[in-house]
C-alpha cells in the first residue's frame, strides 16, 4: 500500500562515509533475540554474515541473497541483499542500509518498498545520506533522525598520472575495460593491483581484497561497488572518469555519487584524499567543496512500485504495475526488467496459451525475475526466459534433473581466460539463483550446493589468472621489505645471476643490469626497483674495475664470436666495451656498452682504461707497429714497412718487385732489423703469425670493416699452418692473419713461403714427382698441393702410377694430343706410350715428355 507500516521504533542513523553508521547498527541488530539486515551488495551481505557468525555462532544466522541461501534451522539473524529481505518472518530489528539508493533509477522502488513495509517489532534502523533526511521526515512523522560526522577529514589532493598515484589508494573506472587497462597500467608501474567489481563472486572479490589488505600490493581497481559499504583501508579514492552508464545512458556522476565513492578514502581517524587523473576531465571546485564538505543536494523524490500484484490475470498483474503513488515524493517506476520481461514473454502465443490461472501467471512473473547476470542481448535472454517457464510448466512447476545437469555440465570446466572465466560464473550464478527457488526443483539443497561448488571453483580460478595477469609477484618482496621497514636483500650469485626471493629475475652484465626476457617482463616496477638496489653495487663494481690491472681485461674467446658482431672486451668474463673503427687499422677506439648505472665521469675513467688497454695490447703483441722508425731506416724499407703495417704484417710482394730488385744491403738489413721476412710471394711479420698477435689481428680486421655475416671468425685451431674451409673471406683477412687462402685450404704464408721454395729448388732439374717433404709440412692431399703449386705457377698432371708430375708451365706451351691421351688412360706405363729410342721425339729437359723418358 501507498502508506507507510507503523512509525513507532524507526531510527535513522545518516551521514557521510567513515561515520559508524554500519557498524553501529550491526552492532545493535545483534543485541537483539532476532533481526534482518538488508545490504545493496552481495558482498556487503556476505561480508557482514561471516562477521556475525564469528559472534553468535553460525546456527544462528542467515544468509540469504538472490544466488545464495544459508539458512539453518534455528537462525535468528538474517543478512540479505535488499532485493531477498524474507518478507514474512516476523523479527525484533530490521536494519537497511544506504537507503539513499531509494532515488536510484535502477532499484530505487525496491529500496523504497523496504523502506515503506519492513519493519521490526521493536526497532528499525535506516542508514544512509544525509541527503535522503527530507523524505524520511515526510513519510514518517514521528522518525528519530541521528546524524553523525565523518571520524576524519577527506580533502581534494589533485590530478595526477597514474604512474604517480600514491600507495594504498583505489582508482576509479566505470566499465570491465577500463578497469582491466588501468589494472595493466598499474602492473607495469607499480607492481600489481588488486580488483573489485560488482560482477565479482564474493569468492574471487574476497581473494583479490586480502591481498591488498595484506599489502601484497598497494592499489586497488575498482568500480563504483565500492562506494557501498565496503571499509577497506584505503587512504586516497583517484578517479579515471565522471562519467558512467546509468542502464539509460551514459551521464556525469552526481556530486553526492563523487563523495559516497570518494569517502572510502580515510578509516576510522585517518584522513583519505580524493583527487582524479590526467584523463579523467576536470572537476568543478565548486563540487570539490562540496565533496570536502560532505554538502549534497537534498533528494526530493524517490522511485515507488505498487508491490501488491493481483495474479488473477495478465491484466491484473499489468494494472497492478500501473497502479500510482499518492504522493509527490513518490516517482512512479515504469518498465523495469522484470515488468518488461513479462510483457514481452505474456504475448508469446507459445506461453500465451499457458496462462489460464494465477499459478501459471505467477510462475512467469517469478521466472521474469531471474537476474540477467550475464548481461546478455535481451532476445536472447528472453530466449532463456521462455524455456525455462515452458520446462517448468510441462514439468508440473519442477524444472528436471537432467534438463538443469544439461545446461551446467559445461561450466564445471575451469580452463580459459579471464573473460571466459567470468562469463562462466555470470552463467553459473543464474542456476544458482534458479536452484535457491525452493519449489522449483525437487533436492534443490543439493542442486544449491553443487552450483556454488561450480562458482567457488570458477571464482578461484579467476582469482589465480588476475592475479597473474594484474600482479608482479616480484613486487611483493619490495612491499612486503618496504612494510616490514627492512631493505631488500639482493642476491648475486658467482654467475651474477640477479636472485630475489630465491627466483633469478636477471644478472648482472659488466656494469648494467639485465632481465630476463626484458620484453616480456611482469613490470616495470621490479626493473625500478631492482635497479635502485644494484646500483651502489654497480658503482663499487666500476671502482674495483678503475683499480684493476691492465691484465684482467682481455677479448674474450674469439672462437666463440660472430663476425657480425663488433668485437667486444672483456673484464673476467664480463663485456664491458667494444672496439670500433680508429684512424687506421692498427689504431681501433673503444667504447663502452651502454648503462644508466656509469655517470659521465666514470665513463670517461673507464674509456681511458680501456683505450690504454687495446694501445698496450696493440704494442706488445704488434710491436714493430707501434715502434717509432729510426731515422736511419732507408726509405725503401719506409714504404714497404708502412704498407705492411696496413695489412696487419702479411703482404703481396707484387706491386713491388722493382724495389725488391734493385734492394741494396742497407735496406735488407734494415728490414731484418724490423722483423719483417721477404719471401717469393709475400712480406710478413714471422712475429705475426703467433697465436695471440694472429687472434689480435683478426679483432683488429674486424673493427676496421664492417661485416654482416653470422659465421664465427675462420682461424687454425691447436697451431695448425693450415686448415680447410669454405667461406669465402675477402683477401685482407686472410692476409690479416697471416694466411693465404687457395680454394678451400688456408695455408700460413711462413709454411706456403717453405714449400715454394722447395718447389723451386726441385724445378732446377726439371720435373718432379710429388713427395712427402712437400705435403707433411701443410698436411695436406695431392690434390690441394696441386692447388698450391698451381697458384705458383707449376703445373701438374697425373700419372698411372697415381702420382703427379710437375713441372713449370712455359708461357705459350702447349700439351700435345699424345700427352693428353697419355694422362687420360689407366695402363701401365710402358704400354702406354710404347715407344722405341728410335721413334723418341728429342724432347726439352724440362717437359713432361723428359721426365717420361728418363722413367722408361
Amino acid at each position: 500500500m501507498l502508506l507507510a507500516k507503523s512509525n513507532d521504533n524507526i531510527i535513522a542513523v545518516l551521514g557521510p562515509t567513515n561515520t559508524g553508521k554500519t557498524y553501529y547498527a550491526f552492532e545493535r541488530l545483534l543485541s537483539y533475540k532476532s533481526g534482518i539486515f538488508g545490504f545493496p551488495l552481495r558482498l556487503l551481505a556476505r561480508e557482514n554474515y561471516d562477521k556475525a557468525i564469528k559472534k553468535v555462532g553460525i546456527n544462528k544466522v542467515a544468509l540469504i541473497t538472490g544466488e545464495e541461501k544459508i539458512y539453518p534451522k534455528n537462525a535468528s539473524y538474517f543478512f540479505c541483499t535488499v532485493e531477498s529481505m524474507p518478507l514474512n518472518i516476523e523479527v525484533e530489528c530490521i536494519a537497511i542500509d544506504e537507503i539513499q539508493l531509494s532515488s536510484d533509477y535502477e532499484r530505487g522502488y525496491i529500496f523504497t518498498d523496504r523502506i515503506l513495509n519492513s519493519r521490526g517489532s521493536l526497532e528499525t534502523i535506516f542508514l544512509g545520506s544525509l541527503t535522503i533526511k527530507n523524505i524520511l521526515k515526510k513519510i514518517f512523522s514521528k522518525i528519530k533522525i541521528e546524524t553523525r560526522d565523518r571520524y576524519s577529514k577527506l580533502s581534494f589532493f589533485k590530478k595526477e598520472s597514474l604512474s604517480k598515484i600514491k600507495a594504498r589508494s583505489a582508482i576509479i573506472a566505470f566499465n570491465i575495460n577500463k578497469v582491466y587497462e588501468i589494472a595493466e597500467a598499474m602492473r607495469i608501474h607499480k607492481g600489481g593491483a588488486a580488483l573489485v567489481t560488482g560482477s565479482l563472486s564474493p569468492r574471487t572479490r574476497n581473494a583479490q581484497v586480502d591481498m591488498y589488505e595484506n599489502k601484497k600490493v598497494d592499489y586497488l581497481i575498482a568500480t563504483d561497488a565500492i562506494g557501498m559499504g565496503l571499509n577497506l583501508n584505503i587512504n586516497h579514492v583517484s578517479f579515471s572518469s565522471f562519467k558512467k552508464y546509468d542502464g539509460r545512458y551514459s551521464r556525469n556522476l552526481l556530486p553526492a555519487e563523487v563523495g559516497q565513492i570518494a569517502g572510502r578514502a580515510g578509516r576510522y581517524q585517518n584522513d583519505g584524499t580524493f583527487g582524479y587523473t590526467q584523463d579523467a576531465g576536470d572537476l568543478d571546485p565548486v563540487i570539490i567543496k562540496k565533496i570536502e564538505e560532505h554538502d549534497f543536494e537534498t533528494i526530493n523524490k524517490i522511485y515507488w512500485r505498487n508491490s501488491e500484484i493481483d495474479f488473477h490475470s495478465v491484466n491484473t498483474v499489468l494494472n497492478s504495475l500501473k497502479e500510482f503513488p499518492v504522493y509527490d515524493y513518490f516517482i512512479h517506476k515504469k518498465n523495469a526488467e522484470d515488468e518488461l520481461n513479462f510483457r514481452a514473454l505474456s504475448n508469446d502465443p507459445e506461453i500465451k496459451q499457458y496462462l489460464t490461472n494465477s499459478i501459471s501467471i505467477q510462475c512467469l512473473w517469478d521466472v521474469c525475475r531471474i537476474p540477467d547476470f550475464q548481461k546478455i542481448m535481451n532476445d536472447t535472454y528472453l530466449d532463456l526466459l521462455k524455456n525455462i517457464f515452458l520446462t517448468l510448466t510441462k514439468n508440473d512447476n519442477l524444472i528436471p534433473e537432467s534438463w538443469l545437469n544439461e545446461k551446467i555440465i559445461g561450466l564445471e570446466n575451469y580452463s580459459g581466460g579471464i573473460d571466459e572465466l567470468t562469463f562462466k560464473i555470470a552463467n553459473i550464478r543464474t542456476w544458482t539463483y534458479i536452484s535457491n527457488q525452493s519449489n522449483w526443483i525437487k533436492n534443490n539443497l543439493d542442486w544449491q550446493e553443487k552450483t556454488r561448488n561450480i562458482e567457488d571453483n570458477l571464482s578461484d580460478h579467476l582469482h589465480e589468472r588476475l592475479t597473474n595477469r594484474f600482479v608482479d609477484f616480484s613486487a611483493s618482496y619490495f612491499l612486503n621489505s618496504k612494510n616490514d621497514n627492512q631493505k631488500p636483500v639482493i642476491k648475486v650469485d658467482k654467475n651474477n645471476l640477479l636472485i630475489l626471493n630465491d627466483k633469478k629475475y636477471g644478472y648482472i652484465n659488466g656494469f648494467e643490469l639485465k632481465f630476463f626476457k626484458i620484453s616480456k617482463i611482469n613490470s616495470l616496477f621490479l626493473y625500478k626497483h631492482a635497479k635502485r638496489f644494484i646500483r651502489s653495487m654497480i658503482e663499487k663494481k666500476i671502482e674495483d674495475f678503475l683499480n684493476a690491472p691492465l691484465d684482467s681485461i682481455n677479448l674474450g674467446d674469439i672462437q666463440k664470436v660472430k663476425l657480425n658482431e663488433l668485437p667486444h672486451i672483456y673484464w673476467g668474463d664480463e663485456k664491458v666495451g667494444y672496439l670500433i673503427k680508429g684512424e687506421n687499422i692498427y689504431s681501433p677506439k673503444v667504447d663502452i656498452i651502454n648503462s644508466e648505472f656509469i655517470d659521465s665521469e666514470k665513463k670517461a675513467l673507464i674509456l681511458e682504461k680501456l683505450q690504454k688497454w687495446i694501445d698496450n695490447e696493440v704494442s706488445i703483441n704488434l710491436k714493430p707497429i707501434k715502434d717509432k722508425f729510426d731515422d736511419s731506416v732507408p726509405s725503401t724499407t719506409r714504404s714497404i714497412a708502412f704498407n705492411l703495417y696496413n695489412f696487419l704484417g702479411t703482404m703481396l710482394i707484387e706491386g713491388f718487385q722493382n724495389e725488391i730488385k734493385n734492394i741494396d744491403q742497407k735496406n735488407k738489413l734494415a728490414l731484418s732489423k724490423l722483423g719483417i721476412r721477404v719471401g717469393a710471394k709475400f712480406f710478413f711479420y714471422a712475429k705475426y703469425l703467433k697465436k695471440n698477435a694472429m687472434e689480435l689481428n683478426a679483432i683488429l680486421w674486424r673493427s676496421f670493416n664492417n661485416f654482416s655475416e653470422k659465421k664465427e671468425y675462420p682461424l687454425p685451431k691447436d697451431g695448425r699452418v693450415s686448415f680447410s674451409t669454405d667461406f669465402s673471406m675477402p683477401t685482407s683477412y686472410w692476409l690479416a692473419i697471416g694466411y693465404i687462402y687457395i680454394k678451400d685450404i688456408c695455408i700460413r704464408v711462413d709454411v706456403f713461403e717453405r714449400i715454394f721454395f722447395l718447389a723451386r729448388h726441385k724445378l732446377k732439374t726439371g720435373t718432379f714427382i710429388e713427395s712427402a717433404d712437400l705435403m707433411n709440412p701443410i698436411g695436406c692431399n695431392s690434390d690441394e698441393l696441386a692447388n698450391i703449386l698451381s697458384y705458383c705457377g707449376i703445373e701438374s698432371l697425373m700419372l698411372g702410377n697415381e702420382k703427379r708430375l710437375f713441372y713449370l708451365k712455359q708461357k705459350n706451351q702447349k700439351i700435345s694430343k699424345k700427352t693428353q691421351k697419355i694422362e687420360k688412360k689407366k695402363i701401365p706405363v710402358k704400354k702406354k706410350l710404347n715407344l722405341s729410342k728410335k721413334k723418341m721425339i728429342k724432347a726439352d729437359p724440362n717437359s713432361p715428355f723428359a721426365v717420361l723418358q728418363k722413367l722408361l
